[in-house]
């Protein structure tokens, strides 16, 4: 496995030196074989603990490639390239472990891992060579800037073990300073209440609290009391409509009987019958 090729510190992310997954595939074979120590492929970069991470989503910061990281070993580095002109990330990252021996856990189990929809290109980095960065303000005897030292940049913008450093690190930190001081002024600033004003302020609220359930009690009873009138009425009401269908049949029929004629039609009816039943009996004979 050839390592990647810095050019001044930087690393050209349009030259891979290797591929994912002809890596993965080399992994998978040492695993399943028991290769290990000087076998390995991994042996040539155990003089250096740094590693290269590709294809990062470019809104990620040091902070987060720490977090992801930092699940194989302690990060004493994180060096972000970032664009001089807008601050914005390149897309690629180098981290240093205290243990060299992170290297290989970070590289076997990251690189083509899926972060925020973007395959990771995880490598060895034989030697890592430092950015140079120059100071303006600081002129040599020839007049040209000086170069500065690089100073590792962990998860809070310098290094290990130093925090507090990232502008954006500083406001999130005095933000929370603030506040604390003004709960702090705010408890000093209100007198402390003695043991009789404390039982005197418990007291009214537990008033307070049995007033509200027996109001709430009150009513409760009666909402049950409309409950059961509610259907008292129901009741008689559907007794009322029985009754009134009762007197509505009871007309109908007295109606029929009253109809002036009906008796007169009901006699001549039975007449006819009679007669009709006459004439049958002399046919007979």
């Amino acid at each position: 496995m050839q390592p990647l090729t810095l050019i001044g510190g930087y690393h050209n992310s349009c030259r891979i030196a290797y591929n994912v997954t002809a890596q993965r595939q080399i992994t998978r074979k040492e695993l399943k074989e028991g290769i290990e120590g000087a076998r390995s492929w991994h042996h040539q970069y155990k003089d250096s603990a740094y590693i290269y991470i590709g294809g990062l989503h470019d809104g990620l910061t040091e902070g987060d490639v720490v977090v992801v990281f930092s699940q194989f070993g302690e990060i004493v580095d994180c060096h972000m390239v970032r664009d001089r002109s807008t601050g914005k990330s390149k897309g690629f990252a180098f981290v240093c472990y205290d243990d060299q021996r992170s290297t290989v856990l970070a590289v076997d189990n990251m690189n083509g891992y899926q972060l925020l929809k973007r395959t990771l290109r995880v490598d060895h980095i034989e030697k890592f060579k430092a950015p140079k960065e120059f100071d303006e303000n600081d002129l040599d005897a020839e007049g040209n800037p000086k170069l500065l030292e690089y100073k590792a940049s962990g998860a809070e913008g310098k290094g290990y073990q130093v925090y507090n450093v990232l502008e954006s690190q500083k406001k999130i930190v005095e933000a929370m300073k603030q506040k604390k001081k003004y709960w702090e002024d705010k408890a000093a600033t209100e007198a402390p209440e003695d043991e009789d004003e404390a039982w005197a302020r418990s007291f009214e609220e537990n008033l307070v609290d049995l007033k509200e359930a027996e109001k709430e009690r009150k009513r409760l009873k009666k909402l049950k009391k409309d409950k059961k009138e509610l259907k008292r009425m129901k009741k008689e009401a559907k007794k009322l409509k029985k009754e009134a269908k009762k007197v509505k049949k009871e007309t109908k029929d007295t109606k029929k009987k009253t109809e002036p004629g009906g008796k007169v039609k009901k006699e001549a009816k039975k007449e006819a019958k009679s007669e009709s039943d006459s004439s049958d009996s002399d046919s007979d004979s």
